[in-house]
């Protein structure tokens, strides 16, 4: 079942999936910034997906790194029992702006 749905979701969004993998019994994917509105509004709205609550967001610091911060999404899917996990990697925290207004 989840490598069925691991599939569903890189079918659908084969040009924004940088990187797919199940680990933990947990899809986790990684995309690129500009990416997010798109793939979450997909893993939210899609029939097959249901992923509707944002559970947390977490960021991790690599300073050593050139993308030193890791933005981790997690989501929940109740009618399917699964959680995703959706992961960017950029260089600053000002990646993301949600509502056009804010950007964390």
């Amino acid at each position: 079942m989840l490598e069925d749905l691991e599939k569903k979701i890189n079918s659908e969004l084969t040009t924004k999936i940088k990187k797919s993998e199940i680990k933990h019994n947990q899809i986790y994917i990684e995309i690129d910034k500009e990416d997010l509105i798109d793939v979450t509004l997909f893993i939210k709205t899609n029939k097959d997906t249901k992923f509707r609550q944002l559970i947390d967001i977490t960021v991790v610091d690599y300073p050593e790194q050139t993308q030193r911060f890791k933005i981790v999404y997690l989501f929940l899917s109740h009618e399917f029992n699964q959680r995703l996990i959706l992961i960017i990697l950029n260089s600053n925290l000002s990646c993301c702006k949600l509502d056009g207004k804010r950007s964390f």
